[in-house]
Order: C-alpha cells, then sequence, then structure tokens
C-alpha cells in the first residue's frame, strides 16, 4: 500500500489516497476512477464497503483466441461477500500482466484457524507500468492481493435469500 496507510497513524488515510486518485483521474478510465474514488467502497458503514468482507473465490484463467487458441490472455476475478453478509462483491481484472498473492502462516494462532485471509482490511488502486492499472487488497492476516491489468470491472450482487442472488439493477441470477 502506498498512499491509504498511514504509517503515523497506522490506519487508513482516506484523504491522502483520494488527493492521490485525483492526480491520475485523467490516466484511468473513468468507470475505474468512479470505482476508485467512491467512499462507499471504503466506508464501514456502507454494504458496498470492501472494508470486513471475505474472500469467497479467486479465479485465474488464460483465455484463449487464435486459430490454434495459440492468443492467450489472463484474466483473474475475485468474489466476495460483503460486510454485510447481503451481497457478493465481484471484481474482474482483464488484460492481466502481474498478479500475486501472498499469505503468511500463522502456526499456533488459533485466531486464524478459522479464519483464512480474515477480513479484508484495506484496498488501493494505483497506475502501474505504462498506465496499467494496480489493485492492491489487504486482509486481516497480513495476506496481500496485488494485480496489475489493464482494466478492472466492480459489480454487485444481492443475496435476497439462501438461493437467488439479484444484481444491485434487480436481475434475479
Amino acid at each position: 500500500m502506498e498512499h491509504i496507510l498511514n504509517s503515523e497513524t497506522e490506519g487508513i488515510d482516506f484523504t491522502s489516497y483520494s488527493a492521490y486518485i485525483e492526480t491520475i483521474r485523467g490516466k484511468i478510465p473513468e468507470h475505474v476512477y468512479c470505482f476508485a474514488s467512491d467512499t462507499r467502497y471504503f466506508d464501514l458503514s456502507s454494504h458496498s464497503s470492501l472494508h470486513d468482507s471475505w474472500l469467497e473465490s479467486l479465479i485465474v484463467r488464460e483465455v484463449a483466441n487464435g486459430e490454434r487458441k495459440e492468443i492467450r490472455r489472463m484474466e483473474v476475478s475475485i468474489s466476495l461477500l460483503g460486510p454485510f453478509h447481503d451481497r457478493r462483491i465481484h471484481l474482474h481484472y482483464s488484460g492481466v500482466t502481474l498478479y500475486t498473492f501472498s499469505a503468511p502462516p500463522h502456526y499456533g494462532e488459533q485466531r486464524f484457524d478459522h479464519t483464512a485471509h480474515g477480513d479484508l482490511f484495506t484496498h488501493e488502486i494505483r497506475l502501474g507500468h505504462d498506465g496499467l492499472l494496480i489493485h492492491e487488497l489487504l486482509f486481516e492476516s497480513g495476506a496481500t492481493f496485488l494485480i496489475e491489468c489493464s482494466d478492472l470491472r466492480h459489480s454487485e450482487v444481492l443475496i435476497t435469500n439462501e438461493e437467488t442472488e439479484q444484481d444491485v439493477h434487480g436481475n434475479t441470477h
């Protein structure tokens, strides 16, 4: 994390991060700017916040095109259970050039015996190599997911009961 974590207060500094996002606004797609700058995705009381959400899945795919399927590109999708457990938050990354997921062991720490990665603590978007996007997510356990890509898409699906999901626009899945 380069902008949202403040070492002096040992916490999240949304003011500094917001200022940084404004400096890169013209260099990132408008939909990415809207996601990166919207306080709902950071606000502890927001049902859309990524803070306190739980990782449900991480899928890495190689999408193949061409006559022999020789043109291959990476895509990554993440699904998070929202902080109030009333929605799933989906992040889809295309044009992936780099990704890492590092999760430190917690040997003998009973707290982590049943929490896996734990709550998502915070996340930030920043510019990467040659105008690519970097999205970094930090989990309670110290696990870090970092991805560099050409595009990021965000969506939310409401969970109306155990069997039915409904996107925020009312479409049933």
